[in-house]
């Protein structure tokens, strides 16, 4: 059964650039590490009012934009081996890569596929 791991966080809007260059290298890191297809996001809208927005679970603050970061692996299984592997690689033990956000107001969450 697939399996799709979902981050979602607040990126200053003058960062852009800079979140796309992150997001490139992760991508290519996690595609490495065995996922199928990683997709990176951009908001273009904040719909206000609804029960508990997006915005409000990463505390977005003036100037910053919400990204979304969608990765499905083939498994659950696959997706643990490819993160454990990951985590190994010089890149993310060198903290080589620019991490362009507070990861402090990331919200992560893993889902089975239906």
């Amino acid at each position: 059964m697939a399996f799709v791991d979902v981050f979602v966080g607040p990126v200053p809007e003058a960062g852009r650039d800079a979140y796309g260059a992150y997001a490139k290298a992760m991508g290519a890191l996690t595609l490495k590490a065995g996922a199928l297809s990683v997709t990176a996001l951009w908001g273009a809208e904040m719909p206000q009012g609804m029960m508990r927005p997006l915005a409000d679970a990463v505390k977005i603050e003036p100037g910053e934009a919400i990204v979304a970061r969608i990765i499905r692996w083939k498994s659950r299984q696959d997706r643990d081996k490819g993160w454990a592997e990951m985590m190994k690689t010089p890149d993310m033990q060198a903290a080589s890569i620019v991490v362009p956000f507070d990861r402090s107001r990331v919200c992560y969450a893993g889902f089975e596929e239906l």
